[in-house]
Protein backbone atom coordinates (compact mmCIF):
# COMPACT_ATOMS: atom_id res chain seq x y z
CA UNK A 1 0.00 0.00 0.00
CA UNK A 2 1.77 3.55 -1.19
CA UNK A 3 -0.08 5.43 1.56
CA UNK A 4 -2.13 4.66 5.20
CA UNK A 5 -4.50 7.66 6.15
CA UNK A 6 -5.28 8.34 9.88
CA UNK A 7 -9.18 8.61 9.66
CA UNK A 8 -10.11 8.68 12.76
CA UNK A 9 -11.88 12.13 12.71
CA UNK A 10 -13.57 10.71 9.46
CA UNK A 11 -15.26 7.73 11.58
CA UNK A 12 -17.53 10.15 12.73
CA UNK A 13 -18.08 12.58 9.48
CA UNK A 14 -20.66 10.89 8.54
CA UNK A 15 -23.40 10.04 12.33
CA UNK A 16 -26.02 12.14 10.67
CA UNK A 17 -29.39 10.06 10.13
CA UNK A 18 -32.64 11.33 9.15
CA UNK A 19 -35.80 8.98 10.17
CA UNK A 20 -39.28 8.92 9.81
CA UNK A 21 -42.35 7.22 9.27
CA UNK A 22 -44.88 6.76 5.99
CA UNK A 23 -47.89 8.47 7.66
CA UNK A 24 -50.95 9.50 6.12
CA UNK A 25 -53.52 12.33 7.52
CA UNK A 26 -57.00 12.55 7.08
CA UNK A 27 -57.85 15.59 4.98
CA UNK A 28 -61.01 18.28 6.46
CA UNK A 29 -63.10 17.32 3.13
CA UNK A 30 -63.06 13.86 1.80
CA UNK A 31 -63.14 13.86 -1.84
CA UNK A 32 -61.93 11.86 -4.86
CA UNK A 33 -58.11 13.51 -4.27
CA UNK A 34 -55.37 12.93 -2.15
CA UNK A 35 -52.28 14.80 -1.52
CA UNK A 36 -48.66 13.68 -1.62
CA UNK A 37 -45.54 14.80 0.18
CA UNK A 38 -41.95 12.97 0.28
CA UNK A 39 -39.27 12.53 2.84
CA UNK A 40 -35.49 11.81 2.38
CA UNK A 41 -33.77 8.99 4.44
CA UNK A 42 -30.14 9.77 3.72
CA UNK A 43 -27.63 6.86 2.64
CA UNK A 44 -24.07 7.68 2.18
CA UNK A 45 -22.68 5.22 -1.17
CA UNK A 46 -20.98 4.53 -4.24
CA UNK A 47 -23.94 4.02 -6.82
CA UNK A 48 -25.07 5.65 -9.98
CA UNK A 49 -28.13 5.73 -12.24
CA UNK A 50 -28.85 4.35 -15.57
CA UNK A 51 -32.01 4.12 -17.25
CA UNK A 52 -32.47 0.65 -15.41
CA UNK A 53 -29.08 -0.20 -13.66
CA UNK A 54 -27.50 2.78 -11.60
CA UNK A 55 -22.87 2.12 -11.36
CA UNK A 56 -21.01 3.28 -8.70
CA UNK A 57 -19.62 5.75 -10.76
CA UNK A 58 -23.04 7.68 -11.18
CA UNK A 59 -23.76 8.40 -7.58
CA UNK A 60 -23.03 11.61 -6.20
CA UNK A 61 -20.36 12.36 -4.13
CA UNK A 62 -21.07 13.46 -0.57
CA UNK A 63 -20.64 16.87 0.34
CA UNK A 64 -22.06 19.26 3.11
CA UNK A 65 -24.12 21.10 0.84
CA UNK A 66 -27.34 21.62 1.74
CA UNK A 67 -30.87 20.28 0.75
CA UNK A 68 -33.09 22.80 -1.28
CA UNK A 69 -35.44 21.06 -3.61
CA UNK A 70 -35.63 17.27 -4.84
CA UNK A 71 -37.32 16.20 -8.72
CA UNK A 72 -39.11 13.51 -9.13
CA UNK A 73 -40.70 10.91 -11.73
CA UNK A 74 -43.87 9.98 -10.27
CA UNK A 75 -45.82 7.30 -12.82
CA UNK A 76 -49.60 5.88 -13.09
CA UNK A 77 -50.39 2.34 -12.90
CA UNK A 78 -50.34 1.90 -16.79
CA UNK A 79 -46.51 3.13 -16.87
CA UNK A 80 -47.44 6.83 -17.67
CA UNK A 81 -45.67 9.64 -16.43
CA UNK A 82 -48.17 12.10 -14.11
CA UNK A 83 -45.39 13.99 -12.72
CA UNK A 84 -42.36 14.90 -14.51
CA UNK A 85 -40.28 12.63 -17.18
CA UNK A 86 -37.62 10.89 -17.66
CA UNK A 87 -36.10 13.63 -19.67
CA UNK A 88 -37.62 16.98 -17.30
CA UNK A 89 -38.26 15.33 -13.22
CA UNK A 90 -40.31 17.77 -11.43
CA UNK A 91 -39.19 20.14 -9.07
CA UNK A 92 -40.71 20.10 -5.25
CA UNK A 93 -39.17 22.63 -3.16
CA UNK A 94 -37.93 21.38 0.69
CA UNK A 95 -39.61 22.76 3.75
CA UNK A 96 -37.03 25.38 5.26
CA UNK A 97 -34.37 23.34 7.41
CA UNK A 98 -36.49 20.51 6.84
CA UNK A 99 -35.49 16.90 4.87
CA UNK A 100 -39.63 16.91 3.25
CA UNK A 101 -40.98 18.43 0.69
CA UNK A 102 -43.65 21.10 0.84
CA UNK A 103 -47.28 21.03 -0.50
CA UNK A 104 -47.01 21.14 -3.99
CA UNK A 105 -50.28 21.44 -6.20
CA UNK A 106 -49.27 19.23 -9.02
CA UNK A 107 -49.52 16.07 -6.37
CA UNK A 108 -53.16 16.33 -5.42
CA UNK A 109 -53.99 13.68 -7.71
CA UNK A 110 -56.86 11.63 -7.90
CA UNK A 111 -56.81 7.90 -5.75
CA UNK A 112 -55.05 5.00 -7.12
CA UNK A 113 -52.11 2.86 -7.43
CA UNK A 114 -49.01 5.61 -7.97
CA UNK A 115 -45.01 4.24 -9.38
CA UNK A 116 -42.30 6.44 -7.97
CA UNK A 117 -39.33 6.11 -10.68
CA UNK A 118 -36.78 8.99 -9.65
CA UNK A 119 -36.47 11.00 -6.91
CA UNK A 120 -32.88 12.89 -6.31
CA UNK A 121 -32.49 15.71 -3.96
CA UNK A 122 -30.24 18.97 -4.90
CA UNK A 123 -28.37 21.79 -3.16
CA UNK A 124 -29.43 25.33 -4.09
CA UNK A 125 -27.27 25.68 -7.23
CA UNK A 126 -28.91 22.63 -8.28
CA UNK A 127 -26.01 19.88 -8.48
CA UNK A 128 -27.54 16.51 -7.37
CA UNK A 129 -26.43 15.73 -3.68
CA UNK A 130 -28.21 12.25 -2.85
CA UNK A 131 -30.03 9.82 -5.09
CA UNK A 132 -32.31 7.12 -4.65
CA UNK A 133 -31.05 3.83 -6.06
CA UNK A 134 -32.88 2.49 -8.18
CA UNK A 135 -32.14 -1.52 -9.34
CA UNK A 136 -28.27 -2.95 -9.78
CA UNK A 137 -26.15 -3.70 -6.52
CA UNK A 138 -26.70 -1.13 -4.76
CA UNK A 139 -30.74 -2.01 -4.32
CA UNK A 140 -29.57 -3.67 -0.94
CA UNK A 141 -28.37 -0.53 0.56
CA UNK A 142 -31.45 0.62 1.35
CA UNK A 143 -34.92 -0.56 2.86
CA UNK A 144 -36.82 -0.04 -0.02
CA UNK A 145 -35.39 1.04 -3.46
CA UNK A 146 -36.74 2.54 -6.57
CA UNK A 147 -39.19 2.13 -8.02
CA UNK A 148 -41.30 2.86 -5.21
CA UNK A 149 -45.21 1.54 -5.22
CA UNK A 150 -47.44 4.09 -3.50
CA UNK A 151 -51.62 3.45 -2.78
CA UNK A 152 -53.03 6.50 -2.71
CA UNK A 153 -56.34 6.73 -1.02
CA UNK A 154 -58.63 9.80 -1.19
CA UNK A 155 -58.87 12.39 1.24
CA UNK A 156 -55.79 11.79 2.93
CA UNK A 157 -52.36 13.61 2.92
CA UNK A 158 -49.74 10.71 2.93
CA UNK A 159 -45.84 11.15 3.48
CA UNK A 160 -43.89 8.87 1.55
CA UNK A 161 -40.60 8.37 2.79
CA UNK A 162 -37.87 7.78 0.20
CA UNK A 163 -34.17 6.35 0.40
CA UNK A 164 -31.44 8.07 -0.91
CA UNK A 165 -27.81 7.65 -1.22
CA UNK A 166 -24.70 9.41 -2.07
CA UNK A 167 -20.83 8.24 -2.88
CA UNK A 168 -18.32 8.88 0.68
CA UNK A 169 -19.87 11.90 1.91
CA UNK A 170 -23.92 12.06 1.41
CA UNK A 171 -25.88 10.75 -1.23
CA UNK A 172 -30.11 11.36 -1.04
CA UNK A 173 -32.77 8.97 -3.07
CA UNK A 174 -35.18 10.86 -4.77
CA UNK A 175 -39.20 9.61 -4.09
CA UNK A 176 -41.80 11.63 -4.18
CA UNK A 177 -45.28 12.93 -3.61
CA UNK A 178 -46.57 16.25 -2.47
CA UNK A 179 -44.05 15.85 0.49
CA UNK A 180 -40.86 13.53 0.90
CA UNK A 181 -39.07 12.88 4.10
CA UNK A 182 -35.41 12.03 3.27
CA UNK A 183 -33.21 9.34 5.32
CA UNK A 184 -29.27 9.30 5.19
CA UNK A 185 -26.81 6.10 4.80
CA UNK A 186 -23.49 6.22 2.74
CA UNK A 187 -20.80 3.73 1.54
CA UNK A 188 -17.41 3.30 1.15
CA UNK A 189 -15.10 2.34 -1.64
CA UNK A 190 -12.93 -0.92 -1.66
CA UNK A 191 -10.33 -1.80 -4.45
CA UNK A 192 -8.41 -5.15 -5.46
CA UNK A 193 -5.82 -5.88 -7.91
CA UNK A 194 -3.42 -8.86 -8.06
CA UNK A 195 -0.76 -10.78 -9.26
CA UNK A 196 -0.12 -14.46 -10.47
CA UNK A 197 3.15 -16.33 -10.84
CA UNK A 198 2.85 -20.02 -12.75
CA UNK A 199 4.57 -22.74 -10.42
CA UNK A 200 6.32 -23.09 -14.20
CA UNK A 201 6.80 -19.50 -15.04
CA UNK A 202 10.43 -19.27 -13.36
CA UNK A 203 8.78 -16.03 -10.57
CA UNK A 204 7.19 -14.39 -13.67
CA UNK A 205 4.46 -11.84 -12.89
CA UNK A 206 0.85 -11.65 -14.84
CA UNK A 207 -1.77 -9.47 -14.28
CA UNK A 208 -4.27 -11.84 -12.45
CA UNK A 209 -7.85 -12.59 -13.48
CA UNK A 210 -10.20 -13.46 -10.16
CA UNK A 211 -13.61 -12.66 -9.54
CA UNK A 212 -14.78 -11.32 -6.17
CA UNK A 213 -17.78 -12.53 -4.05
CA UNK A 214 -18.55 -10.25 -0.81
CA UNK A 215 -20.99 -10.78 1.90
CA UNK A 216 -22.03 -8.43 5.13
CA UNK A 217 -20.65 -10.39 8.06
CA UNK A 218 -22.74 -10.74 11.37
CA UNK A 219 -22.86 -12.39 14.63
CA UNK A 220 -19.80 -14.35 13.60
CA UNK A 221 -20.80 -15.39 10.08
CA UNK A 222 -21.90 -14.47 6.04
CA UNK A 223 -25.03 -13.04 5.70
CA UNK A 224 -26.36 -11.13 3.29
CA UNK A 225 -24.70 -11.19 0.08
CA UNK A 226 -23.48 -7.93 -1.71
CA UNK A 227 -21.85 -8.68 -4.42
CA UNK A 228 -21.75 -12.28 -6.71
CA UNK A 229 -19.23 -13.09 -8.88
CA UNK A 230 -17.75 -9.54 -10.40
CA UNK A 231 -14.71 -9.85 -12.79
CA UNK A 232 -11.82 -7.74 -13.09
CA UNK A 233 -10.73 -7.05 -16.46
CA UNK A 234 -6.96 -8.29 -18.36
CA UNK A 235 -6.43 -7.24 -21.88
CA UNK A 236 -3.75 -6.16 -24.43
CA UNK A 237 -2.32 -3.20 -24.70
CA UNK A 238 -1.20 -1.51 -27.56
CA UNK A 239 2.40 -2.16 -26.25
CA UNK A 240 1.75 -5.98 -26.62
CA UNK A 241 1.41 -5.79 -22.78
CA UNK A 242 -0.91 -7.62 -20.92
CA UNK A 243 -2.83 -5.17 -18.04
CA UNK A 244 -4.63 -5.81 -15.70
CA UNK A 245 -7.45 -3.76 -13.97
CA UNK A 246 -8.16 -2.84 -10.16
CA UNK A 247 -11.77 -4.49 -9.07
CA UNK A 248 -13.29 -1.77 -6.58
CA UNK A 249 -16.96 -2.58 -5.36
CA UNK A 250 -18.95 0.07 -2.73
CA UNK A 251 -19.82 -1.59 0.77
CA UNK A 252 -22.48 -0.05 2.89
CA UNK A 253 -21.05 2.00 5.86
CA UNK A 254 -23.75 2.21 8.54
CA UNK A 255 -23.84 3.21 12.32
CA UNK A 256 -20.95 1.58 14.39
CA UNK A 257 -18.62 -1.16 13.36
CA UNK A 258 -19.34 -2.86 9.96
CA UNK A 259 -17.85 -6.12 8.99
CA UNK A 260 -17.44 -7.32 4.97
CA UNK A 261 -16.88 -11.49 4.28
CA UNK A 262 -14.64 -11.72 1.15
CA UNK A 263 -13.82 -14.61 -1.34
CA UNK A 264 -10.89 -14.21 -4.06
CA UNK A 265 -11.32 -17.10 -7.20
CA UNK A 266 -8.40 -17.27 -9.30
CA UNK A 267 -9.70 -17.49 -13.01
CA UNK A 268 -7.85 -18.57 -16.47
CA UNK A 269 -6.88 -15.46 -18.59
CA UNK A 270 -4.99 -15.27 -22.33
CA UNK A 271 -1.85 -13.89 -20.86
CA UNK A 272 -0.66 -16.70 -18.67
CA UNK A 273 -3.10 -19.65 -19.65
CA UNK A 274 -5.71 -21.86 -18.54
CA UNK A 275 -5.49 -22.77 -14.56
CA UNK A 276 -7.36 -24.39 -12.06
CA UNK A 277 -10.26 -21.74 -10.85
CA UNK A 278 -10.08 -21.78 -7.40
CA UNK A 279 -10.59 -19.67 -4.45
CA UNK A 280 -7.14 -18.45 -3.18
CA UNK A 281 -8.12 -15.89 -0.68
CA UNK A 282 -10.99 -15.53 1.78
CA UNK A 283 -11.24 -13.48 5.12
CA UNK A 284 -13.45 -10.54 6.99
CA UNK A 285 -12.27 -6.73 6.98
CA UNK A 286 -14.42 -3.99 8.89
CA UNK A 287 -15.18 -0.57 7.59
CA UNK A 288 -12.18 0.48 9.68
CA UNK A 289 -9.43 -1.33 7.34
CA UNK A 290 -11.48 -0.05 4.51
CA UNK A 291 -10.61 3.48 5.16
CA UNK A 292 -7.28 2.50 5.40
CA UNK A 293 -6.71 2.83 2.19
CA UNK A 294 -7.90 6.38 1.60
CA UNK A 295 -5.11 8.61 1.31
CA UNK A 296 -4.82 12.66 1.71
CA UNK A 297 -6.02 13.10 -1.64
CA UNK A 298 -9.40 11.55 -2.31
CA UNK A 299 -7.40 8.79 -3.53
CA UNK A 300 -7.98 4.57 -2.72
CA UNK A 301 -4.88 2.40 -2.92
CA UNK A 302 -6.06 -0.71 -3.35
CA UNK A 303 -5.08 -4.41 -1.37
CA UNK A 304 -2.77 -5.66 -3.68
CA UNK A 305 -2.12 -10.12 -3.58
CA UNK A 306 0.67 -12.04 -5.14
CA UNK A 307 -0.29 -15.63 -5.70
CA UNK A 308 1.74 -18.09 -6.21
CA UNK A 309 4.93 -14.93 -6.44
CA UNK A 310 7.55 -14.46 -3.45
CA UNK A 311 6.22 -11.58 -1.02
CA UNK A 312 3.37 -10.64 0.80
CA UNK A 313 -0.10 -9.15 -0.17
CA UNK A 314 -0.21 -5.62 0.60
CA UNK A 315 -1.34 -5.15 3.11
CA UNK A 316 -1.80 -9.20 4.63
CA UNK A 317 -5.56 -8.28 5.09
CA UNK A 318 -6.98 -11.44 3.57
CA UNK A 319 -6.13 -15.32 3.89
CA UNK A 320 -4.66 -18.48 1.27
CA UNK A 321 -7.07 -21.26 2.21
CA UNK A 322 -4.35 -23.21 0.95
CA UNK A 323 -1.95 -21.64 3.40
CA UNK A 324 -1.56 -23.89 6.42
CA UNK A 325 0.06 -20.86 8.42
CA UNK A 326 -2.05 -19.53 11.26
CA UNK A 327 -3.13 -15.45 10.77
CA UNK A 328 -3.55 -13.20 14.34
CA UNK A 329 -5.14 -9.53 13.70
CA UNK A 330 -4.82 -7.20 16.06
CA UNK A 331 -7.15 -3.72 15.94
CA UNK A 332 -5.26 -0.85 17.35
CA UNK A 333 -6.98 1.49 19.38
CA UNK A 334 -6.03 5.26 20.88
CA UNK A 335 -4.96 4.95 24.69
CA UNK A 336 -3.87 7.86 26.90
CA UNK A 337 -5.57 10.43 24.89
CA UNK A 338 -3.49 9.62 21.59
CA UNK A 339 -5.13 9.64 18.29
CA UNK A 340 -2.81 7.24 17.11
CA UNK A 341 -4.75 4.56 15.24
CA UNK A 342 -3.82 0.98 13.13
CA UNK A 343 -3.69 -2.65 12.65
CA UNK A 344 -1.23 -5.10 13.12
CA UNK A 345 -1.43 -8.53 11.16
CA UNK A 346 0.87 -11.70 12.03
CA UNK A 347 1.50 -14.79 9.91
CA UNK A 348 2.66 -17.96 11.82
CA UNK A 349 3.71 -21.12 10.28
CA UNK A 350 6.31 -23.04 12.37
CA UNK A 351 9.16 -20.57 14.09
CA UNK A 352 8.57 -18.06 10.83
CA UNK A 353 6.69 -15.08 12.00
CA UNK A 354 5.53 -12.48 9.63
CA UNK A 355 4.56 -8.88 10.65
CA UNK A 356 2.92 -6.49 9.36
CA UNK A 357 2.02 -3.33 11.26
CA UNK A 358 0.16 -0.32 9.63
CA UNK A 359 -0.27 2.76 11.43
CA UNK A 360 -1.15 6.36 12.07
CA UNK A 361 -1.82 9.65 13.81
CA UNK A 362 1.30 9.11 15.58
CA UNK A 363 3.97 12.19 16.24
CA UNK A 364 5.44 12.41 13.05
CA UNK A 365 9.20 12.38 12.60
CA UNK A 366 9.24 10.54 16.38
CA UNK A 367 10.52 7.11 17.26
CA UNK A 368 7.63 4.61 18.19
CA UNK A 369 8.56 1.43 19.62
CA UNK A 370 5.93 -1.49 19.17
CA UNK A 371 5.63 -4.80 21.16
CA UNK A 372 3.55 -8.13 21.38
CA UNK A 373 3.13 -7.74 25.29
CA UNK A 374 2.51 -11.13 27.48
CA UNK A 375 -0.79 -9.62 28.48
CA UNK A 376 -4.38 -10.68 27.07
CA UNK A 377 -6.01 -7.45 27.65
CA UNK A 378 -5.21 -3.87 27.16
CA UNK A 379 -6.85 -3.26 30.08
CA UNK A 380 -3.91 -4.92 32.44
CA UNK A 381 -0.16 -3.91 31.26
CA UNK A 382 2.14 -6.54 30.91
CA UNK A 383 5.90 -6.70 30.08
CA UNK A 384 6.80 -6.78 25.95
CA UNK A 385 8.04 -10.58 24.63
CA UNK A 386 9.26 -9.57 21.06
CA UNK A 387 9.74 -5.83 19.91
CA UNK A 388 8.71 -5.03 16.42
CA UNK A 389 12.31 -3.44 15.27
CA UNK A 390 13.83 -2.65 11.47
CA UNK A 391 16.49 -5.42 10.61
CA UNK A 392 19.31 -2.62 12.14
CA UNK A 393 17.53 -2.98 15.82
CA UNK A 394 15.91 0.44 15.72
CA UNK A 395 12.51 1.30 15.80
CA UNK A 396 10.68 2.32 13.25
CA UNK A 397 9.93 6.08 12.92
CA UNK A 398 6.58 7.92 11.91
CA UNK A 399 6.66 10.08 8.52
CA UNK A 400 4.56 12.15 7.11
CA UNK A 401 1.63 14.83 7.88
CA UNK A 402 -0.43 12.14 9.13
CA UNK A 403 2.18 10.60 11.67
CA UNK A 404 2.00 7.56 9.22
CA UNK A 405 3.79 3.88 9.84
CA UNK A 406 4.11 1.38 7.06
CA UNK A 407 6.18 -1.89 9.00
CA UNK A 408 7.16 -5.10 7.52
CA UNK A 409 9.31 -7.96 8.85
CA UNK A 410 9.90 -11.58 9.25
CA UNK A 411 11.34 -13.20 12.46
CA UNK A 412 12.67 -16.44 13.06
CA UNK A 413 11.93 -17.39 16.13
CA UNK A 414 13.99 -18.13 18.86
CA UNK A 415 17.26 -17.23 16.67
CA UNK A 416 19.44 -14.17 17.55
CA UNK A 417 18.10 -13.13 20.60
CA UNK A 418 14.73 -12.94 19.60
CA UNK A 419 12.18 -15.41 21.72
CA UNK A 420 11.06 -18.76 21.41
CA UNK A 421 7.91 -19.81 20.08
CA UNK A 422 6.66 -20.96 23.19
CA UNK A 423 7.46 -17.29 24.32
CA UNK A 424 4.67 -16.11 22.34
CA UNK A 425 1.90 -18.71 22.43
CA UNK A 426 -0.91 -18.28 22.68
CA UNK A 427 -1.14 -15.25 20.40
CA UNK A 428 -4.54 -15.18 21.64
CA UNK A 429 -3.50 -14.41 24.85
CA UNK A 430 -1.11 -11.16 23.60
CA UNK A 431 -1.60 -7.66 22.58
CA UNK A 432 0.23 -5.33 20.93
CA UNK A 433 0.94 -2.09 21.75
CA UNK A 434 2.36 1.03 20.03
CA UNK A 435 4.49 3.95 21.88
CA UNK A 436 5.41 7.31 22.10
CA UNK A 437 3.96 10.92 22.75
CA UNK A 438 5.02 14.32 24.21
CA UNK A 439 3.47 15.03 28.04
CA UNK A 440 3.96 18.01 28.89
CA UNK A 441 6.64 19.32 26.36
CA UNK A 442 8.88 16.18 26.85
CA UNK A 443 8.65 13.35 24.17
CA UNK A 444 8.04 9.97 25.94
CA UNK A 445 9.08 6.81 23.90
CA UNK A 446 7.44 4.39 26.38
CA UNK A 447 3.83 5.87 26.69
CA UNK A 448 1.55 3.95 25.20
CA UNK A 449 -0.44 5.14 22.77
CA UNK A 450 -2.58 2.49 20.91
CA UNK A 451 -3.30 -0.69 21.88
CA UNK A 452 -5.44 -3.88 20.57
CA UNK A 453 -5.75 -7.62 21.67
CA UNK A 454 -4.45 -10.53 19.11
CA UNK A 455 -7.33 -12.48 17.52
CA UNK A 456 -6.89 -15.28 15.55
CA UNK A 457 -8.37 -15.06 12.40
CA UNK A 458 -10.41 -18.21 11.25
Amino acid sequence: MKKFRHYLAYLAAFALVFTSCSKEETLINDSETAKLSFGAIVNDLLAGNSQNRQAVGDFPACSDDDPDFVRIVLLDENGNSVVGTSQNPYRIDLASNQLFTVEDPSLELVSGNYTLDHFAVHNSEGNIIWLAPRGGDFTSFVDTPLPLNIDLRAGVKKYVEVDVLCYDNRNVNEYGYLFFEINTNRAIEFCLFGNYCPPEGNGRHYPARFSVDVWLYEDGQRGEQLYNDLTNTVTLNDDGDYAGSPLCVALPDRDGEDEYYFEVTLLSSDAYGEVQERIIRTGVITDDEVRNFFDGDNNIDYYHFRQGCDGQDSPPIFQDPEDDAEFYKACLLPTNGSTAFGFAYLRLEGHTLQTTVLASGLESGKIHPQHIHENASCDNAGPPILGFTQEDGTWPTATGSFGDIVYHRTFTLGSEGIPGISSLEPLENRTVNLHGMTVDGTYNAGIVVACGPVDKVH
